[in-house]
């Protein structure tokens, strides 16, 4: 498995993972205020993830088109 073949699953994941957060969150199936926060914290965390891996990858690309 290259380089980008791990992004790919790996942004697959955070996807899947995302998408199961916020079906919990939208369907109100969060048991309390704690539960909430700590979903909310997931998702916070999920985007963070993303964001770093997008970045990563666009350096990459800019490296290797120099």
């Amino acid at each position: 498995m290259d380089v980008v073949e791990l992004i790919e699953e790996l942004n697959k994941i955070i996807r899947t993972k995302r998408q199961d957060i916020s079906d919990i969150l939208l369907t109100g199936g969060v048991e309390d205020y704690t539960n909430y926060q700590n979903l909310v914290g997931q998702l916070k965390s999920l985007n963070y993830v993303e964001q770093e891996v997008k970045d990563l990858l666009q350096k990459r690309k800019m490296n290797e088109s120099d």
